[in-house]
């Protein structure tokens, strides 16, 4: 049933999409959409949470999942923002879209604000159905804490490689990146199985589900891993293609 708190919240992430893309047109680099994609999400959820009336099970939910989880992707993000080189993937964009170049960075960043208000959604539904049990958020918080350590692990492993001269040019194969070659968006994706797993009971439960797995469509079809990976062979080559044929595109697994 449509809320009158979803208009808000949609334009809200539009709104903070606008600026980022003035943002984008003053500086020539669209890397602020995804700064802004993640952190509309928690300023959403944030908006909903002001405006419940759920039970404090529900609430401390929604406070750690997603609010304060894509606050954290937003300063990660917020960190790695460099003014002055913009993100191959959006460098590609520019390139291709050599006429109203402008306008479809708009179109681009409005559809963004669209896919924020879609993934905010779970908390909306968290914050709208029956008092989650103890123990039933005690397993969602322990589940969500592993897989916060997990993404974080892997950041920080990239991190790592990426700011040590020595390894400039070559693939990130350690630590957990020896076992998939995107642990970051794997463990981003598990941590979406909280909102199925404290909804079952509810109505919400069926609709938690399909968010979990159109995640997994962006993730592995549409503006995650294809993206990355095209621009990882142009800058990489055949050093990243024997990666891609040794080690696992998503889920942790030994090497073939």
């Amino acid at each position: 049933m449509f809320s009158p708190d979803w208009l808000m919240a949609l334009l809200l992430a539009m709104g903070c999409q606008v600026l980022a893309w003035l943002w984008q047109f003053k500086h020539k680099n669209a890397d602020s959409v995804d700064l802004t994609w993640a952190g509309s999400i928690s300023l959403i959820a944030g908006y909903y949470l002001l405006n419940s009336q759920a039970a404090i099970t529900n609430m401390l939910l929604v406070v750690v999942f997603p609010v304060a989880w894509y606050a954290r992707l937003t300063l990660h993000l917020w960190l790695r923002i460099d003014k002055k080189h913009e993100d191959n993937r959006y460098q590609h964009l520019r390139a291709h879209w050599s006429e109203n170049t402008q306008a479809k960075f708009l179109l681009f960043f409005i559809f963004q604000a669209v896919l924020s208000f879609l993934f905010s959604l779970p908390a909306y539904w968290v914050l709208t159905a029956p008092a989650i049990p103890v123990v039933v958020l005690l397993v969602a918080l322990l589940w969500g804490l592993l897989c916060m350590i997990g993404v974080s692990v892997a950041d920080w492993q990239l991190y790592q490689f990426k700011t040590n001269p020595n390894n400039n040019g070559k693939v990130c194969d350690q630590g957990l990146w020896a076992y998939s070659r995107h642990p970051n968006y794997f463990f981003e994706w598990l941590h979406w199985w909280v909102y199925p797993l404290v909804l079952f009971p509810s109505l919400s439960f069926c609709w938690a589900l399909i968010v979990v797995f159109i995640m997994l469509y962006f993730l592995l079809n549409l503006t995650g891993i294809p993206f990355s990976e095209q621009q990882a062979l142009k800058s990489r080559g055949e050093a990243y293609r024997a990666y891609q044929e040794s080690t696992n595109a998503f889920i942790l697994w030994r090497k073939k």
